[in-house]
């Protein structure tokens, strides 16, 4: 039967299985941001400066104060923890230097539609900067978006060779080598996302995924409950680790998550199913 991914699905010989989503790319990323902070807090302090020369005699009322710039949202497969915003960098001056520009152009570009255009500029930000981070990561995004996994995954890497817990990269490698049939590295680099984030419930259960896939239904069990420790209400991981109860013949604990997931889920396309599942699962226990 045809397992479930996120964009596409591929053939398996067993049930299918949810795989939680990628992150995302690091939209309008904090460096951008802070650059805009900068020039408002630069002509903020030019504004008072003058204010203090022509009306010092005056009556003053408080300037207020800048706005917080939160972080961004990534989206990230069901109930998956949210993350802080990319590190930022020190800022030296409110204009932007010139990997930042072309890095916005990047941005504008991808957000237009335009993915040729976006990779171009994210290329000419890591050529001024070899070191960009968050430029890497989007492009690696962008190549995704055209199909282009090598090149995405080359990128991922150069992200992790710049900061090895970046666990975003780590998580979208992981994908990308489990739908290239690699489940060993992709178990492995599940685990380096687990190892920066222990409180990461997708990256548990996208592993246990993985080791569903081979055989070992223990350890994807094992997984699957870790997912459901950290996030109580994680619909996904009571589905998966329902199936691997099926397979294993264990069908009052199969019976319970698949109860679960559609008290979780109750509009889940694949309802119908479960409920078959179900009906077998409640004659096999009279």
């Amino acid at each position: 039967m045809p397992k479930n991914l996120s964009e596409n699905s591929r053939q398996a010989a067993k049930s299918p299985r949810n795989l939680s989503k990628p992150f995302a790319a690091l939209r309008l990323c904090e460096r951008s941001r802070t650059f805009q902070t900068g020039s408002k807090i630069l002509i903020a302090g030019i504004l008072l400066i003058v204010l203090g020369i022509v009306g010092c005699n005056s009556t003053s009322t408080a300037y207020p104060g800048l706005s917080s710039y939160p972080g961004p949202a990534f989206p990230s497969r069901q109930n998956s923890p949210a993350y802080p915003g990319a590190p930022s960098r020190p800022v030296a001056a409110a204009t932007p230097a010139p990997a930042d520009e072309f890095f916005n152009r990047a941005e504008e570009a991808y957000q237009n539609g335009d993915v040729d255009q976006a990779i171009a500029n994210y290329a000419q930000a890591i050529a001024l900067d070899p070191k960009y981070l968050e430029a890497y990561y989007n492009r690696a995004i962008a190549y995704e978006d055209k199909g282009q996994i090598d090149l995405a995954m080359a990128d991922y890497h150069q992200v992790i060779t710049l900061n090895p817990k970046y666990v975003r990269a780590w998580y979208n490698l992981g994908i990308l080598e489990y739908k290239g049939g690699k489940l060993d590295q992709a178990i492995a680099d599940y685990t380096q996302a687990i190892a920066s984030d222990p409180a990461f419930s997708a990256a548990y259960n996208n592993r246990g995924v993985a080791y569903d896939d081979q055989g070992n239904l223990d350890q994807a069990i094992a997984d699957y409950t870790q997912a459901i420790k950290i996030d109580a209400g994680f619909a996904e991981a009571y589905r998966n680790r329902g199936l691997a109860y099926r397979e294993k013949g264990s069908s009052p604990e199969a019976l319970a998550d698949f109860q679960k997931y559609l008290q979780l889920a109750p509009n889940a396309p694949d309802r119908a199913q479960i409920e078959q599942w179900l009906a077998e699962l409640n004659g096999s226990n009279k």
